[in-house]
């Protein structure tokens, strides 16, 4: 018989009281042997008992070392995983990452070009509902860096509180995302009043105008405790325009809201500074199987070097 058994990452640690990352492997009773089908089982019971929404509620990331490589498992493990916490697939629309779907719940994380660190981001979408989970898979490990990194949002609020609570209560104010689209009028506008924001409006070249709301800074209640966390992408956007790499087009200022002034570049410094002090770096071992709560924790990708 499978079961869980509690196991101690390099670097995990304290994030209001709670482990972060925690970590876990799967042993047997005895000295019989485990099928996947004995994993998938035990995934999916602890699953519907709450086990996994009730880690992710409270540490914020759960990393399970599964040991096995195989895609079409590890599908199996997610959806047992998934299906039995009462999840629902998110169906994304679109994506400036380039992947590769590998099965139907898997794909190739970002493959552009490895010498480029992705810096933390939570996962937006283009619509008013973002996913709340998110399943990162090891199948083999053949690089040199690459790690993993994941900050917990609330251990970052606290550090930027500490460094320059300014920024913290600038942040509450309002920060918006602009984004152009071009539709059809006749439809588009109840589309995205319905889906994606409230907020348009028409341009002079008839394209329509996009205002996206975000909260950069959330009061996140874990069922025990409330707590600030950091809920945005500044830092892989920033840094992305300060090291001119990997820009996709983006401009060179980044406001809190249209009729603020930019944020400082000093300000910026200090944020992405501050979610490089706070990471937990990953190092990955095949068959491991992460899941981190993406309204509480961001990620990122180290540079690498493929060999």
């Amino acid at each position: 018989m499978a079961e869980l058994d509690k196991i101690k990452l390099k670097d995990s640690h304290l994030v209001n009281g709670y482990e972060f990352p925690v970590a876990y492997k799967v042993k047997s009773e005895g000295e019989q042997s485990i099928s996947t089908e004995d994993v998938a089982q035990l995934l999916k019971n602890k699953a519907e008992e709450g086990f996994f929404r009730n880690i992710l509620d409270k540490n914020g990331a759960i990393v399970l070392r599964l040991g096995n490589i195989d895609p079409n498992v590890i599908s199996k493990y997610v959806e047992a995983i998934g299906y039995g916490s009462k999840l629902v697939p998110f169906v994304q629309n679109g994506s400036t990452a380039e992947r590769t779907q590998i099965t139907n719940v898997l794909t190739t994380a970002n493959e552009g070009p490895g010498g480029i660190e992705i810096y933390q981001h939570n996962e937006f979408s283009r619509f008013k509902t973002y996913p709340s989970t998110l399943f990162f898979a090891c199948t083999e490990y053949t690089a040199k860096g690459g790690e993993t990194p994941i900050v917990h949002g609330a251990e970052t609020f606290e550090d930027v509180k500490q460094l320059d609570g300014r920024i913290i209560i600038l942040l509450e104010e309002q920060f918006s995302l602009k984004i152009h689209w071009s539709k059809e009028r006749r439809k588009a506008g109840k589309v995205c009043f319905d889906h994606i924001s409230e907020d348009f409006e028409w341009d002079k070249d008839n394209n329509l105008d996009v205002k996206e709301h975000t909260e950069p800074v959330k009061l996140y209640n874990n069922g025990d405790k409330k707590y600030g966390v950091l809920f945005n992408s500044i830092p892989t956007f920033y840094g992305d325009i300060r090291d001119k790499k990997n820009s996709y087009g983006k401009t060179t200022e980044i406001s809190y809201d249209d009729n603020e002034e930019p944020i400082s570049h000093e300000d910026l410094d200090l944020i992405l500074q501050s979610s490089l002090d706070t990471e937990y770096n990953h190092n990955w071992v095949p068959g491991d199987l992460a899941i981190i709560n993406n309204y509480q924790v961001s990620h990122g990708r180290k540079a690498m070097e493929r060999w």
